[in-house]
């Protein structure tokens, strides 16, 4: 007996024709089949049949939540989950009425060959404008790196622009022909992003604004990494508004969030340490990172991020080392929930939502949040 699956993959269809007797690839087919009916129980974890997931970004449309990820299938084994794994990581996609069960929706965006955007995809948000869905994401392509962009009119169906918005520099790179000049502590430092572009989704003085993980060039790699911004009066063309933190011990300041409660504004972030380096200079270190490891959640609330930030107004998160990269939703009905990529034995997913409470010094306390009401 044979099966013929057509499919959609990045860039290209296909069609296979397998007999029963290759295993893994009809265990492929069967998975790709179960992720249209798959949804985790309410309050717990979600990961579509067959992939792994992580660093999640949202968007609210009227009653529904979207939950956009990057996701990578697990068939391409644990040696090619972080690394090797180019025109495989893609967007994945999920929607929830009451976010505690996910439904999956498939893949939302992917690497295509032939175009700047070759290699794959990584994070991004979502904002709407101007009656569209606007997606600013991570572009990685073999000859250079950019902030991409994709637009859609129903969250399901996404049209990528041509061109990038602006260059990027990959995770370990130290210099860039496309640098940015900007001043800091008195002085000019040239700096690039990096990676995970976030854009607050309301103009703030005619001005839009994205939070960007970046590396200030000529610093040693060990405390180079910085949170800069950028500006747009249209979404497309985008002019360097600053670095707006550098606290001089991460290597990286990933996947960061700008909201505001109140009168705070906040600006999270996943914070990467070079071990080595953070053991032999503790006393260098923020309050808020002495004795912590790497890949841990931290938050700055401050009166204005237009404004450099300094390092007394950054706040460790306190949640398990297994929760990573913090997403604070804003508009929910009641407390604020957080979402994390959750690490567990069947691998990274979306967490539970955690009750997301202000404290009044700056810092966020984050705790399990109880089960929604079941409907009736």
């Amino acid at each position: 007996m044979t099966v013929r699956i057509d499919r959609e993959w990045p860039g290209q269809r296909t069609t296979s024709v397998f007999s029963f007797s290759w295993i893994l690839p009809c265990a492929m087919a069967l998975a790709l089949s179960a992720r249209l009916m798959a949804a985790d129980p309410v309050g717990k974890t979600f990961q579509p049949e067959g992939m792994w997931i992580w660093d999640n970004w949202f968007v609210r449309e009227g009653a529904r939540w979207h939950a956009f990820y990057l996701e990578l299938p697990k068939a391409v084994g644990v040696e090619r989950r972080w690394t090797g794994n180019d025109f495989y990581k893609h967007v994945g996609h999920a929607i929830s009425e009451d976010l505690a069960t996910w439904r999956d929706a498939g893949p939302a965006l992917v690497a295509l060959s032939g175009t700047w955007n070759d290699r794959h995809i990584a994070t991004g948000s979502i904002i709407g404008h101007d009656g569209r869905w606007w997606m600013f994401f991570t572009g990685r392509g073999q000859k250079g790196d950019g902030v991409g962009l994709a637009m859609s009119d129903d969250l399901m169906t996404w049209k990528t622009a041509p061109q990038p918005l602006f260059p990027l520099i990959g995770g370990g790179a130290t210099e860039s022909a496309a640098a940015f000049e900007s001043p800091w502590e008195g002085r000019n430092e040239r700096w690039a992003g990096i990676s995970d572009p976030f854009v607050y989704p309301e103009p703030i003085d005619g001005w839009f604004y994205l939070a960007l993980c970046a590396r200030v060039l000529g610093a040693p790699i060990e405390e180079s990494g910085c949170l800069a911004l950028m500006r747009s009066r249209d979404l497309r063309g985008w002019e360097p508004a600053g670095i707006t933190a550098w606290p001089h011990c991460f290597e990286r300041m990933e996947t960061p969030q700008l909201w505001k409660r109140e009168n705070r504004w906040y600006l999270s972030f996943g914070g990467v340490l070079n071990k080595q380096w953070v053991e032999r200079n503790q006393e260098r270190l923020p309050a808020a990172v002495r004795g912590k490891t790497s890949h841990r959640n931290y938050c700055y609330a401050m009166p204005d991020f237009r404004q450099p930030i300094n390092s007394g107004q950054m706040h460790f998160v306190d949640v398990s080392p297994a929760n990573y990269i913090m997403k604070v939703l804003t508009g929910a009905e009641g407390h604020d929930p957080a979402f994390f990529t959750a690490t567990e034995a069947r691998g990274t997913c979306l967490s539970a939502p955690y009750r997301v409470t202000y404290l009044p010094d700056g810092g966020l306390q984050v705790e399990a949040a109880p089960p929604p009401e079941p409907k009736k």
